[in-house]
């Protein structure tokens, strides 16, 4: 786990970055679920892990974005917090999901509030990020 990883993980588990979202990010474990995918994913715009941004992104929606903006997005904002406000299947039998977050971040010197319903789907044995609905 890289040195920049910090001890407590962003993701508001409770858990330290080692026991929670870093064997993902760094070590290539995969989510169990749809929650653990969200988690994932808000640590690794935290720590700037791009490639597993770009990693979890389903291949049918990465049109929508580059790992260039992805990188810009990640790196302009200081990120604050996640609460997971809802998640609808997603579970370990599921092959979708949908997980409603807020996630709290500064943005130069104002702090914002990205709500989201993002939708996850099974691929190939691993969750992925589809895109966010609604």
């Amino acid at each position: 786990m890289p040195l920049t990883a910090p001890i407590n993980c962003p993701c508001g588990s409770g858990n330290a970055t080692a026991d929670c979202c870093g064997p993902l990010i760094f070590e290539g474990q995969s989510a169990p679920t749809a929650e653990r995918l969200m988690r994932s994913r808000y640590t690794a715009h935290v720590v700037q892990a791009i490639d597993y941004l770009w990693q979890t992104w389903s291949v049918s929606s990465r049109n929508r974005t580059s790992k260039e903006a992805i990188d810009d997005w990640a790196r302009s904002c200081h990120w604050l917090g996640l609460d997971i406000l809802a998640c609808e299947g997603g579970g370990a039998d599921d092959d979708t999901g949908t997980v409603t977050f807020s996630a709290r971040y500064q943005l130069g010197q104002q702090t914002h509030h990205h709500l989201e319903k993002s939708l996850f789907r099974r691929e190939s044995g691993h969750w992925r990020y589809i895109d966010h609905c609604g």
